[in-house]
Formats: C-alpha cells, structure tokens, sequence
C-alpha cells in the first residue's frame, strides 16, 4: 500500500470517530437538558429495580415518563413491560417516542430534582428524552 492509501484510510478514521464523538455528545447533551429542567412527557430509560433501591441481578430496564414537575420533585409512571436487556430498552424508547406506549398509570415513582443527575452519573437513568425534540 502506498503512502496516499494510509493517509487517506487514517483521514477516514479520524473523521468516523468524531462523528461518533459528536453523536454522543449530543445524546448526552439532550439528556442533561431533560435531567436539569425536567417537563411532563420527557421519557426516562432507566434501571427501574434500582431506584426502588433493589440491587439484585439482573437489572430491570424500563420506561418511565413524566407526567407532573413540581419545584422539589418529578411524578413518573413506568412503562407496563421491563427488561433485562439495555439494548430492548432502548428500542422501546424509540418506539415510545414515535409510536407511544402504555404506562402503568396506578404506580407512581417519584424522584428528588436534586437527585436527578446523580442517578444519571451512577447509571441509574441511564438516558432522558424529550420526545418534542
């Protein structure tokens, strides 16, 4: 291979990886915007077993949408299903952002504002979505 082929193959990664940079930046970004000025419908995926304080394995993922803000805390209702898998969950995110899903409305969680990012820091609520945005 000559040197132009290395060259052109290392411009090609470079520019993949911060494509991939930037992408999670930005999914992060949206997510900080929802945990730091929280409003109803955001749609929270998190890891439901754990913010009933349950640590057992293996973790349950699941939905969980906003329905009320208040000044010290948010209202959530989960989603009806949860899942071991992260990957299922995250298709369900998608599929709730665009299509809808039903919610358990008979079970309240409520969560602290003030606790909101660190859930997130510990991987808690794993991603927060808008679906306005």
């Amino acid at each position: 291979m000559s040197n132009m082929t290395y060259k052109v193959a290392i411009a090609i990664v470079a520019l993949a990886t911060a494509s991939a940079m930037i992408f999670v930046c930005s999914f992060e970004n949206r997510t900080r915007r929802c945990l730091d000025d929280p409003s109803p419908g955001d749609i929270y995926l998190a890891r439901i077993n754990a913010l009933h304080g349950s640590t057992e394995a293996p973790a349950l993922y699941g939905l969980m949408r906003v329905e009320e803000v208040f000044p010290d805390r948010v209202m959530a209702h989960p989603a009806m299903d949860s899942s071991a898998s992260k990957r299922r969950a995250y298709r369900d995110l998608e599929s709730a952002v665009a299509n809808g899903i039903r919610y358990d409305m008979s079970k309240d969680i409520e969560i602290a504002r003030d606790d909101l990012a660190s859930l997130h820091a510990r991987g808690i609520i794993v991603v927060a979505k808008n679906p306005g945005t």
